[in-house]
């Protein structure tokens, strides 16, 4: 196996517990990239976000944003789009609303928040940065989401009981169910994951997936861990994600991604 491309989450894999790149992990993308390899990023935040988080270390990689929603080049060039069909959005919303739920909705080139939901993400300290490539956040009562949004996702934190709802949200047609960590669950089209977005990648660049690898600590990630040709979890996944994976690294605050890539895609492990 030569490994051709790389697909990484961020969150809990790249980036470190301060929301930080390590300089190792920065070292291992450019190496990889200087060695010919794709070094993707695949991630449940959106591709902007990605982008500009990429740009404060002097990197630029192709983004799998949203779960594999909506797929973009180094430059933010649209690549692959799949949204969730306006049936299963109302259904969604109405049931969310039922329950008293707060939620984000992640559409294109826009989020929204729900009523009583917080503003985390127009907070950001990049958010001016994002507006600037097109980006545009709602909440409340402002029209969010109509027939010009397209929709990728649903975002909902803990504002109530997770397990009841996700049984709940499970008997509405046309999404699949996932999440990114133990507090969170996301919504997104049926037969939209990760995988679906690191295959896509790797057929426009005419990878065959036995010589892409993934890196991942959660749920969302083990559809894409399972469909590479190697599948590293991380020392700090889930015991599910760990149990999907080929094989594991370090934790992310060791710089697991950088040992992982050196090992497996460099072949300059100590």
């Amino acid at each position: 196996m030569a490994i051709r491309m790389i697909a990484t989450d961020v969150d809990g894999t790249l980036l470190n517990s301060r929301g930080e790149i390590p300089a190792e992990n920065v070292k291992a993308i450019r190496d990889a990239q200087e060695k010919g390899i794709i070094v993707a990023i695949a991630s449940g935040r959106f591709a902007e976000n990605v982008y500009v988080l990429l740009e404060k270390y002097g990197l630029r990689c192709p983004v799998i944003g949203v779960n594999g929603g909506s797929t973009a080049d180094e430059n933010l060039k649209p690549l692959f789009e799949h949204t969730m069909d306006p049936a299963a959005v109302d259904a969604v919303r109405r049931l969310l609303e039922e329950e008293n739920a707060q939620y984000y909705i992640f559409a294109r080139k826009k989020i929204g928040a729900s009523e009583g939901a917080s503003g985390k993400h127009r907070e950001l300290s990049d958010t001016e940065r994002i507006r600037s490539l097109g980006f545009t956040y709602t909440s409340g009562t402002d029209e969010s989401w109509d027939a010009d949004s397209p929709v990728y996702k649903f975002f909902v934190g803990n504002s109530v009981p997770l397990p009841p709802l996700r049984e709940k949200l499970r008997n509405v047609p046309g999404i699949e169910v996932t999440q990114s960590w133990f507090d969170n669950i996301e919504l997104m089209p049926a037969g939209v994951d990760k995988a679906l977005g690191v295959r896509e990648l790797a057929g426009h660049y005419s990878i065959g997936m036995r010589d892409v690898m993934t890196c991942g600590d959660q749920e969302n990630d083990i559809p894409m861990l399972r469909t590479a040709g190697l599948g590293v979890a991380m020392g700090n996944a889930s015991e599910e994600t760990v149990r999907a994976a080929d094989v594991m690294t370090d934790t992310n605050d060791r710089c697991g991604f950088a040992k992982a890539v050196r090992r497996y895609a460099l072949g300059t492990a100590e």
